[in-house]
């Protein structure tokens, strides 16, 4: 991911549009079962990363791009919204 995703990824987070949520559900549900999701603890569950790139999973979900998933898990569901799709294709 690079700088310019990681930004449009957070601002979609905070106020996703119906579709971005959607894409985000169905893309959490797969990182929630993937191996390399990450539970970051202290006392308190701080955060959930990928351990595959170190990206917080609650912001990456909304990344703009087809299959930004370091393990390309992401395919699938992206096919659906992203049906023109170039492999630098992105969705906003």
């Amino acid at each position: 991911m690079n700088f310019k995703t990681i930004i449009q990824s957070w601002i979609a987070a905070a106020n996703p549009t119906e579709e971005q949520k959607t894409i985000a559900e169905k893309r959490y549900s797969i990182c929630d079962m993937c191996p390399s999701k990450k539970t970051i603890t202290s006392k308190l569950e701080i955060g959930v990363v990928c351990d595959e790139c170190g990206c917080p999973i609650n912001k990456k979900i909304f990344s703009p791009n087809f299959n930004e998933c370091p393990l390309r898990k992401w395919e699938k569901v992206d096919d659906l919204y992203f049906p023109n799709r170039k492999v630098n294709k992105t969705l906003y």
